[in-house]
């Protein structure tokens, strides 16, 4: 009989709380659990963070799954992070894994002790971009923690094959897969669609690279050409709205609401508005638009490979030249002037391209498939 049982093997699964849109989803690990057991352990900042311990409350009957939450107080630069991803190792160790799924990205110098010392044979690590972006917080330092962490991965699990293929240049002998972010569904809405204007909408954390500016000036642009009947709302943290405030020329033509949106109000805001706009001029891959897709709301994005990987103009939204002005105008004021007709069209569309692309059953063959190739070839 004993040669009958088939052993359940372990994953410990780390991920940290602004990675946590990317893998709380119940659906998955309720699949994933049938195979294998899994410890999760999430990292937690001290303040600020987007998730807390109640949200996993949906997660604590499923057998098999265990979850233990570490937080981190101290700044990035002190040395008492150091200590911090310490305890992380600890944890993965204390855990007995017959495979570590990390996904964590490297940027700060203090978490290369912890990538050096666990089992290479035994780790995927993830990658979310394929190499480092202008973006990034000290660039210079963040490109030495990524070659000297990569460098020394593995198996590596990529989320776009846009950026997989850039780091796939770079770091050579690495094993990458690729599994596309699934949706990202934050609960259901009792709100309905606006009636009053046609609302397009951004969401999310507002810098430099989201280019939100492009939206408002496009905005005040086909307003200034007598263009009546839509709204703009933005909604999101922003560190110097001032210097966007001062280009919205028509407050009453804006709806602004800057702050950091609670995940339990992101389901209110698709439900109301009609178009989301991610005017970014710089980007690897987004999550936002996997929550559109999730709602059922067109994107209108700009032609960056990030986006333009999963986001089919016409498909499941639209697609402008990045940073080109005058295309969004002319994309804005063709989707007021065929609302009527073509909204509800492409939200089915949007439907039967989810189906086709991001099914629950899809994603949990490949992350089953991803784990099981690891732990066979060790």
């Amino acid at each position: 009989m004993k040669d009958n049982i088939v052993k359940r093997y372990k994953i410990t699964w780390v991920t940290p709380d602004f990675f946590l849109d990317t893998d709380f989803n119940p659906d998955l690990f309720a699949g994933l659990l049938k195979t294998f057991d899994i410890h999760w352990i999430v990292m937690f900042p001290g303040k600020d963070a987007r998730f807390s311990e109640d949200d996993f409350k949906v997660l604590k009957e499923f057998p098999g799954l265990t979850v233990e939450f570490v937080y981190w107080t101290s700044r990035a630069r002190s040395i008492k992070t150091l200590f911090f991803y310490e305890q992380v190792y600890r944890r993965i160790k204390a855990s007995k894994p017959d495979l570590t799924y990390f996904n964590y990205v490297p940027t700060n110098p203090y978490v290369l002790p912890l990538y050096w010392r666990i089992n290479r044979g035994k780790t995927i690590v993830t990658a979310h971009d394929g190499n480092v972006k202008t973006s990034f917080k000290m660039p210079l330092l963040s490109s030495m923690v990524f070659k000297l962490a990569y460098g020394a991965a593995k198996y590596v699990n990529m989320f776009s094959p846009t950026q997989a293929e850039l780091f796939s240049n770079t770091f050579k002998d690495a094993k990458i897969f690729v599994i596309l972010l699934g949706l990202k569904d934050f609960g259901t809405s009792k709100l309905v669609k606006r009636t009053d204007n046609i609302v397009f909408f951004f969401f999310g954390s507002i810098n430099v690279n989201k280019n939100v500016g492009l939206l408002i000036q496009a905005a005040c642009n086909l307003y200034e050409k007598g263009v009546r009947g839509f709204k703009v709302s933005i909604n999101g943290f922003c560190n110097d709205w001032d210097q966007y405030e001062a280009q919205i020329k028509y407050p009453e033509l804006f709806e602004l609401d800057i702050r950091m949106i609670k995940n339990s109000e992101i389901s209110d805001l698709f439900a109301i508005n009609h178009y989301a706009v991610f005017p970014y001029k710089e980007m690897s891959q987004s999550g936002a638009i996997k929550v559109a897709f999730n709602y059922r709301s067109p994107v209108i994005v700009s032609s960056l490979q990030g986006f333009t990987d999963e986001v089919k103009d016409g498909v499941n939204g639209y697609v402008f030249k990045s940073e080109d002005l005058n295309e969004l105008e002319k994309l804005m004021m063709e989707r007021i002037t065929n609302h009527d007709s073509e909204y509800k069209l492409m939200q089915e569309k949007i439907a039967d391209y989810n189906t086709a692309n991001y099914s629950t059953d899809a994603l949990i063959g490949k992350y089953r498939q991803m784990f099981q190739n690891v732990i066979s070839a060790k």
